[in-house]
């Protein structure tokens, strides 16, 4: 009795239920594009204009799956990321990827000992209607809110702040497979979501299925605050993510001109995806800074006092938890695992969208500077419950009845 589990890339999530069903000796495979060795990865850090992408590689390493019985699509994955480092891929790779794993799984279906197929949204279609077809579990996993309810909140947007879209509107959805969601979802046995706020989403257009919460985590040894602290003369606001309409950060920007604080200033940390016309004149006190790699976030966290991650539509919000994982009070939207964990003793939450509310928590947070270094140690005890150990045990019991 076994689970046949698969992910088109590998993501601390989908490493970790993989290891939840390798733990508990019932995983059957892991189907993976590609999970890199070291000499791989060492082998590409020395090709001229790879070792950017050996970096982003290395995190898809995992020693506790080394000995896992895998599936793998070396020479697919490889031609992808070849394309990518020519800069001649968009989208389309991804679902390349998709379908090579949605292919792959189908046919290890057949296995004799596999009870459940375990895969993620865009990626299941053709496996769970196997698996149906055989008489397995279908177990689907939903890291972000469900599709239809992000696009009514898109296009609320869209409208909302259309002087903040990119030059040629909205990233294109010419890839996005509507009718493959939907009929994933109808097949699914149980649904695995990280958050009250992705279950939420479900729940209102399937209210009958079964969904189980599996809530992600941070690397605790890595996310960490400073061992020593020297008092700032400025209070420092950090956002991490995304520069995008979904996001939240037109009304970030709003809240924060509006605010008016007086010796602070805001960090924002990620790729620009808004028009180019709103990245010049920034509020005073905004300073945007490429996406960097995790050591150098990591860094930035520990030389902030706040973090700020007003986002309209999440999943969980990984930065969430490393950011509380570096000792930070934090401010979340409801639209994000901010409700299942800050709590008035380690950050604030506000209605999603809430313009006004955004502007009185920075005034709240400028005016409540003494309380800051409490509300750290508060957040990073908060972290400290959001374990990737207890992830998998969610896992494994939400996963259990199908076994």
């Amino acid at each position: 009795m076994t689970v046949l589990f698969g992910h088109p890339g590998g993501n601390p999530n989908s490493l970790n239920a993989a290891l939840a069903h390798f733990e508990a000796g019932c995983l059957e495979a892991f189907c993976v594009p590609w999970m890199p060795s070291t000499p791989a990865l060492q082998l590409l850090r020395s090709m001229p204009g790879f070792a950017p992408m050996a970096s982003r590689l290395s995190r898809r390493q995992f020693a506790p799956l080394v000995d896992a019985p895998m599936v793998q699509g070396r020479l697919g994955e490889w031609y992808r990321l070849a394309l990518r480092a020519m800069r001649k891929g968009d989208e389309r790779l991804s679902y390349q990827a998709n379908d090579w794993l949605m292919r792959t799984m189908a046919r290890e279906c057949s296995r004799p000992t596999v009870t459940a197929v375990h895969s993620y949204e865009d990626c299941s279609l053709w496996q769970f209607e196997e698996a149906k077809r055989l008489g397995q579990a279908c177990i689907y996993d939903m890291p972000i809110g469900y599709y239809p309810a992000w696009e009514a909140t898109q296009k609320m947007l869209a409208k909302r702040y259309a002087e903040w879209l990119p030059a040629g509107g909205l990233p294109s959805n010419q890839f996005v497979r509507p009718e493959q969601k939907r009929r994933e979802m109808e097949l699914a046995d149980v649904v695995l979501a990280p958050s009250s706020f992705v279950e939420s989403t479900i729940a209102q257009y399937f209210p009958a299925k079964l969904v189980r919460r599996a809530p992600y985590a941070a690397d605790l040894e890595f996310w960490c605050s400073r061992v020593t602290v020297q008092p700032q003369a400025r209070l420092r606001f950090i956002y991490a993510g995304q520069i995008s309409l979904r996001k939240g950060i037109p009304l970030l920007l709003q809240a924060w001109a509006a605010a008016a604080l007086q010796e602070a200033e805001l960090e924002l940390v990620g790729v620009w995806q808004l028009a180019e016309s709103k990245r010049a004149p920034l509020p005073k006190g905004v300073r945007h800074i490429p996406a960097c790699s995790a050591t150098a976030l990591r860094e930035r966290f520990q030389l902030a006092d706040v973090f700020v991650f007003p986002s309209n539509f999440e999943g969980f919000g990984l930065v969430l938890s490393e950011a509380m994982a570096c000792g930070l009070p934090v401010i979340a939207s409801m639209a994000t695992a901010g409700p299942d964990i800050v709590t008035p003793s380690n950050g604030r939450l506000i209605p999603t969208g809430d313009l006004d509310a955004l502007v009185a928590v920075l005034r709240w947070f400028a005016d409540h500077r003494d309380d800051l270094p409490a509300m750290g140690l508060a957040a990073r005890a908060a972290a400290e419950h959001c374990t990737w150990a207890y992830y998998r045990q969610c896992v494994t019991e939400a996963v259990a009845p199908f076994v």
